[in-house]
């Protein structure tokens, strides 16, 4: 079921995912997706991935799917 939602959402033209896409793909709360975020956000930064310009409440779509094993 959840391979169908990720295409799904994976057809938009964003680069990145927000708190809804993830309450969806994954099938949690609001606020466990934005700790999600926060967590994973703060990884990203810490490695280089991302600097602290990078928008908040966004994650890379990339290192998503890599960190959950989606695709």
């Amino acid at each position: 079921m959840a391979a169908g939602i990720v295409k799904e959402i994976n057809s938009t033209n964003r680069s990145y995912y927000m708190v809804n896409d993830i309450t969806e793909l994954l099938g949690i709360s609001r606020s466990k997706a934005y700790e999600m975020i926060r967590t994973m956000r703060k990884e990203c930064i810490a490695s280089g991935k991302l600097t602290k310009a990078y928008p908040s409440g966004r994650i890379p779509k990339k290192y998503f799917n890599e960190h959950c094993m989606i695709e």
